[in-house]
């Protein structure tokens, strides 16, 4: 795949992302799988701002381990929505088997728009056997965060709402807001799905405002007021 040539990994690790992109594509509806790969090209872009490049994040202490961070996002990044292949009632018997080590309340696991996350984790786990926690975390909480998010799980969450082919007002803002500064950016997209979860009288998760605080402290903000 020529999009695959393009990412910055070696053989091994290209092959290996090649073998995942052969068994979601068989799997995916056109609509999924273009999200997915969409997602994966901003993560990337942002892996390049933040992770490979002169950008010193508190995870990039050197070469070597950007490129692990860098290959364990592509992983995640098309993984992170293979729970929406499986039906509800599906991922909820999952979720709930393995509630110990999910973070999430019993009504937590009747919202359906996060159900695939939190499910999502242990079904990737054993159908490609990744065990890394690192990768796992990503996929188990990208639509909801947790505190004190690490930068791979910034991106994650990030680009998933704000990759390319997604269409909404505040977008361009955003992906804008991407490249300049990641924690304002994180502050912003969740605050925005936070107001679309309310106007649409959908269910919120548990952690929400707690999460919520701990980002605004990320971004910078005391009071409501920019630092």
């Amino acid at each position: 795949m020529d999009f695959i040539d393009k990412l910055k990994l070696n053989q091994r690790q290209k092959e290996y992302i090649s073998n995942i992109n052969d068994r979601i594509h068989d799997v995916f509806s056109p609509d999924l799988y273009e999200h997915t790969i969409s997602t994966l090209f901003y993560c990337e872009k942002l892996a390049v701002r933040y992770i490979l490049n002169d950008h010193i994040s508190e995870e990039s202490v050197g070469f070597l381990n950007s490129q692990d961070i860098y290959y364990k996002l592509c992983i995640a990044a098309l993984l992170h929505d293979y729970g929406k292949i499986f039906h509800f009632e599906e991922l909820k018997e999952i979720a709930f088997r393995n509630k110990n080590e999910i973070n999430a309340t019993e009504a937590d696991l009747d919202i359906h728009s996060i159900l695939h996350g939190f499910a999502g984790a242990f079904i990737v786990r054993d159908a490609f056997n990744i065990k890394d926690e690192e990768i796992l975390n990503s996929i188990k909480y990208h639509t909801i965060g947790y505190c004190n998010m690490s930068t791979s799980d910034k991106i994650i969450y990030i680009s998933d709402k704000i990759e390319e082919r997604r269409n909404y007002r505040e977008v361009f803002y955003l992906r804008e807001l991407s490249l300049k500064n990641i924690n304002l950016c994180l502050l912003e997209v969740y605050k925005n799905n936070i107001i679309y979860i309310i106007r649409n009288n959908k269910n919120i998760y548990s952690d929400t405002f707690k999460i919520w605080n701990n980002i605004q402290i990320l971004g910078g903000l005391l009071d409501g007021s920019r630092r």
